[in-house]
């Protein structure tokens, strides 16, 4: 059975042949979009389709029927600032990869996480956003980060993140939803929103089909009535536990982000090097798989300098913890090895109801998981 996900030994020999010392991992891509004036389609939110899907992965079996390769996808988007001092954060992003993905999943057993990092800028910029797609294994997830393009100019506040919230709350389409469970957004920014979308905008970042898309992916918006930045987070905390991160203090763009998500739902990070430490906690202690009084031995364990620990511990105390723990009662979700008919399946078939050809034909056809 195939299992390809992230590891480190392979993004280590990435990371060591192709970026250590040569300069922003970006380089590449920020000089071919200057020459070209676009975005990769992996990176562009209007490329690949717009919505971003957050699937299961099956290994297709000779029988016709496939197989569960790892579990059920949890799908985590983050978008981090790169204006003005926070320019460097692609890098720093690249750097901390391996604790982002492996701490997350420490925290999530039984599931395929699935990693989407992007970034944002000012809409005055060329490019205001980049958002990836959903990834999950090592190579993948490298590209998408060596892709992207921060322009890091600096000098205006308010920002512009709430366009990427805007893709998070209307087009993304992530399967676990479709379980009553919620997946997981971050946001992190040193700085407030702008309150206001623009339809000029939302067509230069999205593609001239972007309302085709909200629409085609279950949603409805007025183009002469557009919702406010609050009215987004509220959408997206309907299918996501969304979560703002304050990057040091300021005690006016904390509250600005507590207006828009609620108090429990802003939380200190310390420094972008933390961020993989943060948002693993803010899971585990949402998904139950971690308690509050063992938060601070966690970071400790995991790198966490003490003074940041505990400051990490006191600003998650608030959070909604265990909000997951309710969503899962009596759910017996899809595990590794499961076989279903279809691949559009929510439920795989019943063991009893798996006869010997199926068994027989229980193989799989290709070396590695295939995707929807």
């Amino acid at each position: 059975m195939g299992s390809a996900t992230f590891a480190r030994t392979r993004y280590d020999d990435l990371y060591t042949t192709h970026y250590a010392g040569r300069g922003p991992v970006t380089r590449t891509a920020e000089t071919q979009a200057m020459r070209t004036g676009t975005l990769n389609p992996l990176v562009d939110p209007a490329g690949h389709g717009v919505i971003r899907r957050s699937l299961p992965r099956f290994d297709d079996l000779e029988s016709g029927m496939h197989r569960l390769t790892i579990g059920m996808p949890m799908s985590v988007e983050t978008r981090v600032d790169t204006t003005g001092s926070m320019g460097g954060n692609v890098d720093v992003a690249m750097r901390v990869l391996p604790d982002a993905y492996e701490l997350a999943s420490s925290l999530l057993p039984g599931f395929d996480l699935q990693m989407a990092i992007g970034i944002f800028g000012d809409v005055q910029d060329r490019f205001a956003l980049c958002r990836a797609q959903f990834e999950m294994e090592t190579d993948k997830l490298v590209e998408s980060l060596s892709l992207m393009v921060p322009l890091r100019d600096g000098g205006d506040a308010p920002e512009d993140p709430h366009y990427g919230l805007f893709g998070a709350a209307y087009l993304t389409d992530a399967r676990i939803n479709q379980y009553g469970l919620r997946r997981y957004d971050f946001t992190v920014s040193d700085a407030p929103a702008h309150n206001r979308f623009q339809i000029d905008q939302l067509l230069r970042i999205y593609g001239d089909e972007v309302f085709n898309k909200v629409v085609e992916n279950g949603y409805q918006l007025n183009r002469d009535d557009l919702p406010s930045i609050a009215d987004v987070v509220r959408v997206l905390l309907e299918k996501a536990h969304a979560f703002y991160l304050q990057v040091g203090h300021s005690t006016r763009t904390e509250a600005f982000w507590a207006e828009i998500f609620g108090d429990e739902r802003v939380v200190l990070l310390p420094s972008t090097e933390l961020l993989p430490h943060v948002q693993a906690v803010i899971i585990g202690l949402t998904e139950g798989t971690l308690a509050l009084d063992t938060t601070l031995d966690f970071l400790v364990e995991n790198g966490v300098g003490d003074r940041d620990a505990d400051a990490i511990t006191r600003s998650v105390a608030n959070i909604p913890i265990g909000a997951q723990v309710p969503l899962r009662e009596g759910l017996e979700l899809p595990v590794a090895g499961d076989i279903f008919r279809e691949k559009t399946d929510l439920w795989p078939i019943d063991p009893r109801e798996l006869d010997d050809d199926a068994l027989v034909g229980a193989e799989p056809t290709s070396d590695g998981p295939n995707w929807l």
